[in-house]
């Protein structure tokens, strides 16, 4: 384990923050947050076993989510909010495309207010370590690191709906993208392909959304999108517009690539858990070139 370096305030925070406790809302009360997720668990629990609207597994997916982002809400955001942030918001993500998929409206307008006091917290935050930031040295570069962890956030948790709607959005959603992995020539094992590619869509929700590992996570999710859309999809041979006829080509796909190919060459920033566990001292130092590159773990 390594000690967290103590910085000159005049510095502008780059791979991790020097004080997490800082690093938080400031007028957002964390009360509507929880509130909103409370009210999202019972809309879930409703939604599976009132009305029936999410089926099957979905019920038992979205609600276990829900579970986890209230409990991450309530027990951790509290004493750090960082990482408590960050592990609520992907299974209320998970819970919320759950509940779109399934078109399961109560809990997806319950979710949709949920999701505004969880916007403005993360808003807060971020204006707080800007207005920290005047008077720095170099200050403009902390607004460029507060937008380049916006771009990691959507496009890491992007993956998030294409992970749900293969392994949690429930057996309906599931047993029709196994149609679909069919006509890719997989045959029976069109199953297996669908559980794998939501599986590593969730790992690369985890490592390069909320910056767990983020460079490894990066990697892998450059080596996937070059598989699926070359061995499979087809993207690259049907032109550059996402629109294009027969399925989209290659923009989209190069939108990916380029960020997480960003993300690999440096990190995820302060904003991400491997931040916190830098600040703190408790990454393994074998281990940090996973999270952050050789200039980023000096922190100089």
């Amino acid at each position: 384990m390594n000690s967290p370096l103590v910085l000159s305030p005049a510095v502008v925070e780059g791979a991790y923050a020097n004080d997490y406790g800082i690093l938080k809302p400031s007028t957002v009360p964390h009360a509507l947050s929880v509130a909103g997720l409370a009210a999202t668990l019972l809309a879930s629990v409703y939604c599976g076993w009132g009305n029936h609207s999410l089926p099957d597994f979905a019920a038992w997916s979205s609600t276990l989510w829900s579970c986890v982002a209230l409990l991450s809400a309530v027990l951790i955001t509290p004493r750090a909010f960082v990482p408590g942030f960050l592990i609520s918001l992907l299974p209320f993500l998970i819970a919320w495309r759950v509940a779109a998929m399934n078109d399961a409206q109560v809990m997806v307008w319950v979710a949709s207010l949920a999701a505004v006091p969880l916007l403005l917290q993360f808003i807060d935050c971020v204006m707080g370590d800007l207005r920290r930031d005047r008077g720095k040295s170099a200050a403009w570069l902390g607004t460029l690191l507060w937008q380049a962890t916006v771009v990691r956030l959507y496009f890491g948790l992007n993956e998030l709906c294409h992970s749900s709607e293969k392994i949690f959005a429930g057996l309906g959603w599931f047993h029709k993208l196994e149609v679909g992995f069919q006509g890719f020539g997989l045959g029976e094992a069109a199953a297996a392909f669908v559980v794998l590619g939501g599986l590593i869509e969730f790992a690369s929700a985890v490592s390069v959304g909320l910056g767990l590992f983020a460079r490894l996570g990066a990697f892998v999710s450059l080596i996937y999108f070059l598989v699926a859309t070359i061995g499979f999809g087809g993207e690259w041979s049907r032109g550059y517009a996402w629109a294009s006829p027969g399925g989209g080509g290659w923009e989209y796909v190069m939108l990916l690539l380029v960020v997480f190919a960003g993300v690999l060459a440096t990190g995820a920033g302060k904003f991400s858990l491997d931040g916190w566990l830098l600040g703190r001292g408790l990454f393994p130092r074998r281990l940090m070139p996973l999270a952050v590159n050789a200039r980023g773990a000096r922190h100089d």
